[in-house]
């Protein structure tokens, strides 16, 4: 026989969402949850609230978005849907398939400053030596694959001018009282 969850076997669910959204790695903040959930700040805050959202449990619906996002942040989904009234049995499909909304990767944009050409041609000419004679594609590939982080390393340091720093960032050159002065003159 299967067992329904009452309002008197759930604590508060606003304390027990709030509990939930601190344990997201890293933690999120109300503010940021609901911009996440494309809500204004004051209704997810109501939910969380003890004196706010007076019912047992979340709406469904919301509380699959709340699930959607705190998944993202290492919160299991189905604790979260617990909070909706679900059973153990009903809250793990529901946690499956939120989980399976997840991508797989994330992409992010970065700007990455790589050695001149003249550079990466001499490392390359250095990581190639390791590669035996007659090594298939397949061996060659992954020689070359373990050496480039340190063949990247070997080129030293980048040293930048302002003017490189400020096109790849699209911005203006950055002016330090320091170290730029006026020319002085003769």
């Amino acid at each position: 026989m299967q067992k329904f969850r009452t309002p008197s076997d759930m604590p508060p669910v606003g304390p027990k969402l709030k509990e939930l959204r601190l344990t997201a790695k890293p933690k999120l903040s109300i503010r940021r949850i609901a911009e996440e959930l494309e809500i204004p700040f004051a209704s997810y805050a109501f939910y969380e609230r003890p004196d706010g959202y007076k019912k047992p449990f979340l709406p469904l619906d919301f509380a699959r978005r709340v699930a959607g996002i705190l998944a993202g942040y290492g919160v299991d989904p189905a604790d979260v849907m617990a909070l909706a009234g679900l059973t153990e049995s009903e809250a793990e499909p529901e946690a499956r398939e939120i989980e399976s909304q997840r991508p797989a990767f994330i992409s992010i944009t970065l700007p990455v400053v790589l050695p001149s050409e003249v550079a990466l041609r001499d490392m390359f000419r250095s990581l190639l030596v390791l590669v035996p004679e007659g090594a298939s594609k397949d061996e060659a590939a992954d020689i070359l694959a373990r050496r480039l982080p340190a063949g990247l390393a070997a080129c030293g340091p980048l040293a930048l001018d302002q003017a490189s720093v400020a096109s790849l960032g699209g911005g203006a050159i950055a002016q330090s009282p320091a170290t730029d002065r006026p020319e002085s003159r003769p």
